[in-house]
């Protein structure tokens, strides 16, 4: 199997990937076109971020994202591993880990996905304070709904691999995504500019994630946009919690 035959597996055949990661099966295919896609996918996505800006935030934007979403991953497999198998995981470290590149080839495809809406909003929006303030967020929305449907693909995941553990596997998937979660938002905040016109590769550290886009969403949309927004993510955190607690079927 090439990258976009494992592509299409994890989009439309994914019972059968979830029976090859319970036996073990294909491990090598899967790590290397994961990473493939990942790599491509993400540096796509990367690129149309940097055509805000123009110049060297094209070829920037097109490296960082991918290292934010594999550096990520990476940092966060031991602690997904470690929590399942304290609390009964019988799973090995590899299939932990092929889960994980399942989930996040699913982000990176949502992310090219959502190219064509990114490079619409960018070539029809004039430069200035507001623009710059909207292609952020409209970005960061972007990201959190690539991370959701990453996360819905991780449950199914670990509901095939850890059902004989019954519910002893979930508590230890909500810290492992909370740990995911922090560190992907300060590794995309230590890695910016994406769409800025700073022509460098990493701006020096200041604030941090959570206070820029709460002054992002205040500034765009005024006190009621940002309540809007956190009701929207409240929502999407009731809907993966909700997922996350249904009894397998």
């Amino acid at each position: 199997m090439g990258m976009l035959a494992v592509l299409e597996e994890f989009i439309k055949r994914s019972d059968e990937f979830l029976k090859n990661l319970a036996e073990e099966k294909n491990f090598e295919t899967y790590f290397v076109n994961s990473n493939l896609a990942i790599l491509c996918l993400s540096a796509i996505y990367g690129a149309t971020m940097g055509l805000y800006a123009g110049g060297l935030q094209i070829f920037y934007s097109a490296v960082k994202v991918p290292m934010l979403l594999l550096i990520s991953l990476y940092l966060t497999v031991p602690s997904y591993y470690v929590l399942y198998s304290l609390l009964g995981g019988k799973r090995t470290l590899r299939q932990t880990m092929i889960l994980l590149l399942s989930g996040f080839t699913i982000m990176a495809t949502v992310l090219l996905a959502f190219v064509p809406v990114n490079l619409f909003f960018i070539i029809t929006t004039t430069r200035s304070v507001e623009a710059h303030s909207f292609t952020a967020l409209l970005n960061i929305a972007i990201f959190v709904l690539g991370g959701f449907f990453a996360l819905i693909y991780f449950i199914k995941g670990a509901k095939v691999l850890y059902q004989e553990t019954t519910e002893k596997w979930r508590p230890a998937f909500i810290i492992g995504s909370l740990i995911l979660m922090f560190i992907g938002t300060q590794l995309a905040w230590v890695l910016r500019p994406f769409f800025n016109y700073y022509q460098f590769f990493i701006r020096p550290l200041e604030s941090n994630f959570y206070t820029a886009v709460l002054t992002l969403l205040v500034r765009s949309a005024g006190p009621t946009g940002a309540l809007v927004a956190v009701a929207g993510l409240v929502f999407l955190g009731l809907v993966f919690y909700s997922e996350l607690m249904q009894s397998k079927k």
